[in-house]
């Protein structure tokens, strides 16, 4: 939300805080802010640790669910494809990929030597 922000808004900001709020004010303002943050983190993690440990057990059987339609999310088409279809083993795809072909076709061209034609006369040959 605030990544966008730079150095020049926060600067902006502190001279329009120091114009309305004025110079005697503006550090108990800051101190009251940072205990407003601090008090609102401390609560907001209080509460997540009292939820994991009074409700922890009862929706610990939901969470793996989630956590795998989280995963499933995250996935590009070829390893959804694979994980729904061949259980995530993508050897089955390999056959279907052409760069995959192409690169075993020219090392298969490279590990045999080229023949060359009988019967067919090349200057080659002579030199």
């Amino acid at each position: 939300m605030f990544s966008s922000i730079g150095w020049v808004e926060i600067f902006f900001i502190f001279v329009v805080a120091l114009i309305v709020i004025g110079p005697e004010r503006l550090p108990g303002v800051i101190k009251d802010v940072r205990a407003a943050i601090y008090a609102a983190r401390k609560a907001i993690n209080n509460a997540k640790a009292e939820l994991d440990g009074e409700f922890g057990q009862e929706f610990e059987q939901f969470r793996e669910p989630i956590n795998q339609l989280a995963s499933i999310q995250r996935m590009g088409p070829r390893a959804a494809l694979t994980k729904a279809l061949f259980d995530g083993d993508e050897q089955f795809l390999d056959d279907f990929d052409p760069k995959k072909v192409a690169e075993q076709a020219k090392r298969e061209s490279e590990e045999k030597p080229q023949e060359k034609p009988r019967g067919n006369f090349s200057w080659d040959d002579i030199t």
